[in-house]
């Protein structure tokens, strides 16, 4: 189901954008009610049945750890929404770095251990979620304007990753930078519940990808673009060419 989780993901990432705004087109809404509905008679088939899954553990959770239909359905949508599209579009962003700076790519070719940096440091440069919208609960002063309470905030959490200083050319691609306390995954209680799914994924995709194809280049002529406005930004596509001496 793969194409249909894709497409119900696409549908609902379109209903809003970091305006606020809210989209009435009638497809993506029928794509967003058909996910619901789909969750909803998952959770009633599963509910109290013992899996190895982990829908099924949570759903077999009881006493004060046992979770609502409500509570569950809320996390399954965590989890198409963000597994299927933070997670891709930052592995876009970071093949693309890596694509135009063919000396970085060498390096986690010639030692893999880089790996876990890299993705720092590519997570770093283009968090695939930059914006976090908050609503201010009193009057506030703001770089010499006010706010007043209940105004709506879109931060981009992107700006404060390139702080001159706190790294040292911050726009360059640097492996090296030893600790690196990015705010790609959030900050404080709303930090990102997947951060260390997304790690994890990401770095085997590069050390697999990089062991089998270290040699690789954007597609002559293509230039990269955005979907934009979306509450998550990604590549559109990300065609690649495999240059000589491309696989092991």
């Amino acid at each position: 189901m793969r194409d249909q989780f894709v497409a119900w993901k696409d549908a609902i990432l379109a209903l809003s954008d970091p305006s606020g705004a809210i989209s009435t087109d009638e497809a993506d809404l029928r794509h967003a009610g058909e996910l619901f509905t789909y969750l909803s008679e998952l959770v009633a088939a599963r509910r109290g049945v013992p899996g190895p899954d982990v829908l099924s553990e949570l759903l077999c959770l009881d006493g004060d750890d046992a979770l609502t239909d409500a509570e569950v359905i809320g996390l399954c949508f965590l989890f198409v929404l963000a597994g299927l599209d933070t997670v891709t579009d930052a592995l876009g962003f970071g093949m693309e770095r890596l694509a135009r700076n063919p000396d970085r790519r060498q390096e986690i070719v010639d030692d893999p251990g880089l790996v876990p940096a890299a993705v720092e440091e590519l997570l770093r440069l283009d968090p695939p979620a930059p914006f976090v919208p908050r609503i201010t609960t009193a009057q506030t002063e703001l770089g010499g304007r006010t706010l007043p309470a209940g105004t709506r905030v879109t931060a981009y959490i992107a700006a404060c990753n390139r702080d001159e200083a706190r790294y040292p050319d911050p726009y360059g691609v640097d492996f090296h930078r030893g600790d690196n306390p990015h705010a790609s995954f959030g900050v404080g209680v709303h930090r990102c519940l997947g951060s260390h799914l997304a790690r994890l994924e990401m770095r085997l995709v590069y050390e697999e990808w990089h062991r089998l194809i270290p040699h690789y280049d954007i597609a002559p002529g293509f230039a990269p673009t955005v979907k934009f406005p979306r509450g998550t930004v990604g590549l559109e596509a990300l065609p690649l060419v495999l240059t000589p001496g491309a696989s092991r």
